[in-house]
């Protein structure tokens, strides 16, 4: 990035300093082409995952998919613009684990008429709740009908091994900071020959799929990073960390207190935990483990600092006193050993002051 931020040019002008910022750009495109197992032409870079989720739905909506089926527990990145784009879009349902159910997607692909081109929206792995979807069985099912997919990979990469998503969807969505590297940037990853509809007027960057001056320094960086955190090797080595802290901070609470934890019956990140204390709003608990000098979050952390009701915790059928509570703690790569038992300390203390009953002592 330091390196990337002394060339100093514009990657559209033709002038050295231009032309240098832009080699700089296409080596980080070549990197992640090679990290993510795809061609770099089919790389778009964007500011982050909001606008590549924005620019494949627009790209679809254009080219006409209909039926358009949107997973319950999307992002609302997703959910905001689906209600613009197409108004009468299909919600496919989820069980209590945020797990998609298939079988639904399944029996709704069957009925469909013969030309008709169905989109299917689905997360890799849910933001809030870490669950990881059967993207193989619904990308196939989805093709087998005539359709295409659009996956929000975010929770993904650096998380699960590159395999289990490229090549999964016709429009992939990748981000930079989700793997350790600078905010400000990410990719659209397209099938080739899939179609890249520009629907912000302006410069033509980025092979006139988009507008806006690429943010090179923060590309270079993304690139470095998943260099890094990508590998199978650096996959495996994040999800032993990362799932021994989240079980080790849920199991100290399931000894103390009643509490709910979401998706805990089906394959999740080993990073993600989240849970329900009944009668304990999740705003206080944000503010509690704040003030103890934790950070955890309640729904999306992209809420624009709202602290509000979990719309997936909801779309997964628990009842209020469960979605109104539920709060999600994430273990990263920096996270050390006994981190797990330190925040459930926090958290069982911030209970008790806040008048919840622990279990009592044998």
């Amino acid at each position: 990035m330091l390196a990337a931020l002394a060339v100093g040019g514009n990657p559209s002008s033709v002038h050295g300093e231009g032309r240098a910022a832009r080699r700089v750009m296409e080596d980080a495109r070549e990197t992640l082409g090679r990290v993510f197992e795809v061609r770099p032409d089919d790389i778009t870079f964007t500011s982050g995952a909001t606008e590549a989720l924005h620019l494949a739905m627009h790209s679809a909506r254009a080219q006409g998919f209909s039926p358009v089926l949107v997973s319950a527990v999307e992002h609302d990145a997703v959910w905001a613009l689906a209600s613009e784009l197409w108004p009468e879009f299909e919600t496919i349902p989820v069980d209590a684990s945020a797990l998609i159910d298939v079988d639904w997607l399944k029996a709704r692909l069957a009925t469909l008429s013969p030309g008709k081109r169905p989109l299917v929206i689905a997360q890799g792995a849910n933001n809030e709740t870490g669950t990881i979807q059967k993207l193989d069985a619904i990308t196939t099912m989805t093709r087998a009908a005539g359709g295409s997919v659009l996956c929000d990979a975010v929770q993904m990469a650096g998380k699960t091994k590159v395999s289990s998503f490229t090549g999964m969807a016709d429009w992939l969505v990748v981000s930079s900071h989700k793997i350790g590297a600078p905010m400000g940037a990410g990719a659209l990853i397209t099938l080739p020959g899939t179609a890249i509809v520009n629907v912000r007027p302006g410069g033509g960057q980025e092979r006139g799929a988009r507008a806006g001056t690429e943010n090179v320094p923060a590309i270079a960086g993304f690139a470095a990073a998943a260099a890094i955190a990508c590998t199978d090797n650096a996959v495996e080595s994040f999800a032993c960390l990362t799932t021994t802290e989240r079980n080790n901070f849920e199991q100290a609470l399931v000894r103390e207190l009643e509490i709910t934890i979401i998706g805990q019956s089906c394959r999740r990140l080993g990073n993600t935990s989240c849970v329900s204390a009944p009668g304990w709003e999740a705003a206080r608990q944000v503010m509690a483990l704040d003030l103890a000098g934790a950070a955890v979050s309640a729904g999306s952390a992209c809420s624009s600092g709202k602290v509000k009701t979990s719309r997936v915790i909801a779309a997964a059928g628990h009842d209020v006193a469960i979605a109104t509570s539920a709060i999600r703690a994430s273990f990263g790569w920096n996270s050390t050993p006994g981190d797990g038992e330190r925040l459930a300390r926090l958290y069982l203390a911030a209970a008790s002051r806040a008048g919840l009953k622990l279990h009592e002592k044998v």
